[in-house]
């Protein structure tokens, strides 16, 4: 059984963020990215399934955001902190905790921004409630998962149980960051957390 990790710094382990100082954002654009309080739930379109339906996965799509990217495996670097893309395209897969499909709550972290570029969460914070978004694996197989709320959290202050910890159904979190950009600190001063569930995919009759 894989370890949960949920003693790790907060801060480490939704570090995914630009390396280089952002593209200037105006006042309008950071409200608009803010999610101050948690979008109500919507329920999954059908009851998930049963048996669990784990996959290693390797694409996410994202249809709303037209957005299709590469998945690759992250663990821990050497200070014990939650490895992220060098760059602005892959999205990075929590390899050490859960994996989707199972019951339990995965996460797959991505940058907002590279090199003063929009990266590949950039638009992240456009998801609501009901929107799909889809893993696939090296064979094919392909899980769909809905959009139940977001959350914007001050980079020290998310439930890290919530995010990474155990559940009773399958679940897939994804992580970026939004706010503003506090030059300071090198860093955005919150965390967005997109919280989705597992749908059965619907079969040809």
């Amino acid at each position: 059984m894989k370890r949960l990790l949920l003693s790790i710094p907060l801060m480490a382990l939704l570090a995914a963020c630009a390396a280089e100082e952002p593209q200037v954002v105006t006042e309008s654009e950071v409200q608009s990215s803010n999610v101050k309080q948690p979008v109500k739930p919507v329920s999954p379109a059908v009851d998930p399934p049963v048996e669990e339906r784990r996959i290693t996965p390797a694409v996410l799509s994202i249809p709303k955001l037209d957005l299709e990217a590469p998945i690759k495996e992250f663990g821990l670097d050497k200070e014990g902190n939650m490895e992220v893309p060098d760059n602005g395209k892959d999205v990075a897969w929590f390899e050490r905790g859960f994996q989707p499909g199972e019951r339990g709550n995965a996460v797959l972290a991505g940058h907002v921004d590279d090199e003063k570029q929009p990266a590949v969460f950039y638009e992240l914070k456009e998801l609501e409630p009901g929107d799909e978004i889809h893993l696939q694996d090296e064979n094919g197989e392909r899980l769909t998962f809905v959009v139940m709320e977001k959350v914007a959290y001050q980079k020290d202050d998310a439930p890290l149980r919530n995010i990474f910890g155990p559940s009773k159904k399958p679940r897939l979190n994804l992580i970026t960051c939004t706010g503003y950009f506090d030059r300071e600190i090198r860093n955005y001063v919150e965390r967005l957390v997109v919280y989705t569930e597992l749908v059965e995919e619907k079969k040809d009759s």
